[in-house]
């Protein structure tokens, strides 16, 4: 069983297991943008003393932290309050209202193409081939809640960059895409499973498949990181780097672009109901 550590404890070599036994969202849920602040098996991304009993989630210290309130303030009235009780998964479940379309469904008007990627819109989905390459958002965000749907047919190699310099191709913070890495990226890298924070923290692996559509939050504000994958948090991630206008060297907080990769002329992918919310 994971713990709240997991992520931050692991290094280059390290292949997450399968997480199995989380109470997952239903389809209709995932569409409207809830995600669980608790799991139903961990206490995973939970501050203060906390346990897990029989499903429920305890606490048990004087303090406890809502997971990335900093964003889900205004909807944690969801959370019920520490009666004593527990909070079970399904009493868990966070929605970010007013969040804000950043592809029309029908054109790349706002996004700009690098590289060897192609891009292409059919029935309200991005298609990106090709690469080395990425498409990049014309807007520029630093802190912020992103959610996006995306399929892969086949073994893909993607990711979503964010707080990106604009203008250089993928220098920002990389939530990996990859539902199934091959075995020498996991002796290379981490951070290699889809909603891994590449080269910075692994992802706890909750199963995405190709061949189906996968639902992909991610949440940044200062030198806090979280990514949600199909609406079960994978990775917690502070960046204790010094501040640095480039990410690669350093913490970034500055506003940056987001960027789609198109990782080699192998890349397929499809992207759609990409929103978000600057905080």
């Amino acid at each position: 069983m994971f713990s709240a550590s997991f992520a931050a404890a692991q290094g280059t070599g390290t292949k997450p297991p399968v997480l199995t036994g989380f109470t997952p969202l239903t389809e209709k849920e995932l569409q409207a943008g809830f995600i669980r602040a608790f799991d139903g098996i961990t206490p995973y991304g939970w501050g203060g003393k906390t346990e897990v009993k029989e499903g429920k989630l305890f606490f048990t210290g004087k303090t406890s932290e809502t997971p990335y309130r900093f964003f889900f303030r205004a909807a944690d009235e969801n959370i019920p309050q520490n009666t004593g009780n527990g909070i079970s998964a399904d009493s868990a479940k966070l929605r970010l209202e007013e969040m804000k379309p950043i592809f029309d469904g029908k054109t790349l008007t706002g996004w700009k193409l690098h590289g060897k990627a192609e891009a292409a819109v059919a029935d309200g989905t991005i298609r990106l081939t090709n690469g080395s390459g990425s498409l990049e958002s014309e807007e520029k965000y630093g802190d912020f809640v992103l959610q996006l749907e995306y399929k892969t047919d086949k073994p893909v190699n993607s990711g979503v960059f964010f707080r990106c310099i604009p203008g250089e191709l993928m220098n920002g913070y990389e939530c990996q895409i990859c539902n199934h890495p091959p075995e020498e990226d996991y002796k290379k890298f981490i951070g290699t499973d889809t909603g891994g924070i590449f080269r910075r923290q692994v992802g706890r692996n909750v199963g995405p498949k190709d061949g189906q559509w996968n639902y992909l939050t991610i949440a940044a504000k200062g030198n806090e990181i979280a990514t949600w994958v199909n609406g079960i948090q994978v990775t917690d991630f502070k960046d204790d780097r010094k501040n640095d206008p480039n990410p690669r060297k350093g913490l970034r907080t500055e506003a940056g672009t987001i960027q789609f990769q198109g990782h080699d002329q192998t890349t397929e992918i499809f992207f759609r109901n990409i929103r978000i919310k600057a905080l």
